[in-house]
């Protein structure tokens, strides 16, 4: 929002005192008793200046539910997860740097001493010691709506500095702001004009309208807070995801707004990692091509679009001949660059707007719109001999070369489903290995 220079004392009063209130040790402690994120405030133990152990000394509720552990507090991690030391070195890694009154970190680790994925940020409140805070995410679905919660609950765990506090004076058109805010987007706090207007200035554009309908919505009164995110440019020309939440805190005795205040935090990291989740929740972790729950969504649209414009549509799968022998003479890693490079193949001789996805193994899929039987058999025969010409160098001047056989499926009619479809290559890609592989066989 908003904000201007702090030319009242009284102001700056209110500014403070509100800040106190916010962070006072009851607020602190419910907060910590309720909030769904695992809490852990650990002292590191050091052995010849290395990092190999850490106490519990204070746990929340969260905790318990988020490692599936008992009472910890008062024991070595060491003595509640053995082998730890060993398997999780990472973590102890981390733990130790930070602990050592290093910045604050947030990364994401396996805990092979739970079993279980976690996003960690980690922080020093004193020497030698650590406060963690935590979410599972070993389903990836449930990973962006943790990563939120974590993100706006992080903020009020840690210290009240990283948050951009604002106190908007409506009928003055007065804005007072604290140094963190001015510093998220590389400015000084002396550099801060108060007023309105350069915080529409520092809105990016594109999202300037919507961001002063929702706080327009507030002051009018048909929500009863704000809370956006939308995108702030810093003094260096660079973009910054901020989110923004406030509420009017003082309406007059005809019940205009008089008073709002709230708070920016920089979100940025986050956005970025929301992405990459929602990236890799749809490629193929090893080939970099589609995964096989997207490759069946955007090919139930494709389909939808192919009955309603009258459009023909092709798939076919293809499948490595003799795989497992390549994986057993040279190994899974060799099997692995395998199949990287007949993605990169199939990817270089497709259309735009073909969809290629690995669907386990080696098995992949190719969905070819737009495209009647007899053309997609003519790109079936292309691709197979880009990948007969392909090879895989290896040490000794070995190459590999593989070979596919494929089986061909085109919509014969309008009931036809992506299930029918699938089934019906998969039944000429069966046919094709069983009549001598290195084949192309088209169903009926």
């Amino acid at each position: 929002m908003p904000t201007p220079h702090a030319t009242a004392s009284t102001a700056n009063a209110e500014a403070s005192s509100e800040v106190m209130r916010l962070f006072s040790s009851q607020v602190m402690e419910n907060l910590l008793e309720n909030i769904l994120n695992g809490f852990a405030f650990c002292k590191m133990i050091y052995e010849n200046d290395q990092p190999v152990d850490f106490l519990f000394l204070f746990t929340n509720p969260a905790f318990h539910k988020q490692t599936g552990l008992g009472s910890v507090v008062g024991h070595l991690v060491s003595e509640i997860i053995p082998n730890i030391r060993e398997s999780d070195q990472q973590l102890f890694q981390i733990y130790g740097r930070v602990a050592r009154g290093g910045a604050p970190e947030a990364f994401v680790v396996f805990v092979e001493g739970l079993q279980q994925w976690y996003s960690v940020s980690v922080y020093c409140p004193q020497p030698g010691h650590f406060i963690s805070l935590f979410d599972v995410i070993s389903e990836s679905k449930n990973a962006q709506k943790a990563l939120h919660e974590r993100a706006t609950q992080l903020q009020f765990v840690l210290e009240g500095s990283e948050l951009g506090f604002w106190d908007w004076n409506i009928a003055t058109n007065k804005v007072i702001r604290n140094e963190r805010w001015a510093l998220m987007l590389g400015y000084s706090h002396e550099e801060m004009q108060q007023t309105t207007k350069q915080w529409t200035d520092f809105v990016h554009s594109d999202d300037r309208e919507f961001a002063w309908a929702s706080i327009n919505n507030v002051l009018e009164g048909r929500n009863t807070s704000h809370k956006l995110e939308y995108r702030k440019k810093k003094k260096n020309g660079s973009i910054r995801w901020i989110l923004d939440e406030a509420k009017v805190m003082e309406r007059d005795e005809h019940g205009r707004a008089v008073r709002m205040c709230g708070t920016h935090t920089d979100v940025t990291d986050r956005k970025a990692l929301e992405e990459e989740l929602t990236r890799q929740a749809h490629i193929d972790y090893l080939t970099g091509v589609n995964n096989r729950r997207y490759f069946m969504e955007r090919a139930e649209h494709e389909l939808r679009r192919a009955n309603r414009c009258g459009n023909q549509l092709s798939i076919f799968m293809l499948d490595i001949d003799h795989f497992k022998m390549i994986n057993d003479r040279y190994g899974h890693k060799v099997g692995d660059l395998v199949l990287k490079m007949l993605a990169e193949v199939c990817l270089s001789a497709l259309r735009d707007i073909d969809i290629l996805a690995r669907m386990g193994g080696e098995e992949f899929a190719v969905l070819l719109p737009e495209t009647d039987s007899s053309l997609a058999i003519e790109v079936a025969r292309r691709l197979q001999d880009s990948i007969n010409k392909a090879c895989l160098p290896q040490e000794g001047d070995i190459a590999i070369k593989i070979q596919v056989s494929i089986g061909v499926a085109s919509m014969t009619s309008p009931h036809d489903n992506m299930d029918i479809l699938l089934h019906r290559a998969d039944t000429a890609l069966y046919e094709a290995k069983n009549t001598g592989r290195n084949r192309i066989c088209v169903a009926p």
